[in-house]
């Protein structure tokens, strides 16, 4: 990962504005399209970071497992 690229709880935090704007009551219906819109973006990257992390957890268990 760069240093460019947001940590997770960042990421998870930008999410919860998100979802948070979503249940206001008076959101407009091309405001919720964006926000949708932005939160999917957001779920990808999470789903990136999560894998990426998972991959250096699973190379960490095969080193360990091969000493």
């Amino acid at each position: 990962m760069t240093k460019s690229t947001k940590n997770y709880q960042l990421m998870s935090s930008e999410l919860d504005t998100i979802l948070a704007a979503l249940q206001a009551p008076d959101v407009t219906l091309d405001q919720a399209l964006e926000l949708y819109e932005k939160g999917q973006k957001v779920i990808i990257e999470l789903e990136k970071y999560l894998k990426t992390a998972e991959n250096k957890i699973r190379k960490i268990n095969r080193v360990e497992a091969n000493v």
